[in-house]
């Protein structure tokens, strides 16, 4: 029995415990600031096989996306040469790839963290043939 008391004193103790902090208001969020430091030392260059994009049996150019209020401001999106293969009975599409990207609010004081879709390359796929 008196370890039923207890209990029972326990839950009251955390009922009442919950009441009050539930009532407690929060100081707002801190504001925010639009600085943002970048090491020096890092580099966003991308390494790969150099001309692999123009040797691929589906081949596709660079094209520059630049955007000034956004890190990185400028991404490289692949755009397919072509929706044919260079092999017969296959399609060109491209290869997507979710890239994080950091983009300053319309106010200019926050840098939202987002994933924005970009084409990294091209593949070759079947034709898709259509149902009757």
């Amino acid at each position: 029995m008196k370890s039923m008391a207890n209990i029972c004193k326990l839950l009251v103790f955390c009922s009442l415990t919950w009441v009050v902090s539930s009532t407690t208001t929060l100081p707002p969020p801190p504001e925010c600031n639009a600085t943002l430091s970048i090491s020096p030392g890092g580099s966003f260059r991308v390494k790969g096989v150099g001309d692999g994009h123009l040797q691929s049996l589906s081949p596709w150019t660079w094209r520059q996306s630049t955007v000034t209020h956004r890190i990185p401001a400028t991404i490289w999106e692949a755009q397919c040469s072509s929706s044919n293969c260079l092999i017969d009975g296959l399609n060109s599409v491209p290869i997507y790839q979710n890239v994080l990207v950091l983009s300053l609010n319309s106010d200019r004081t926050c840098y939202k963290a987002t994933y924005q879709s970009v084409a990294v390359g091209c593949t070759c796929v079947q034709v898709r043939k259509k149902q009757n």
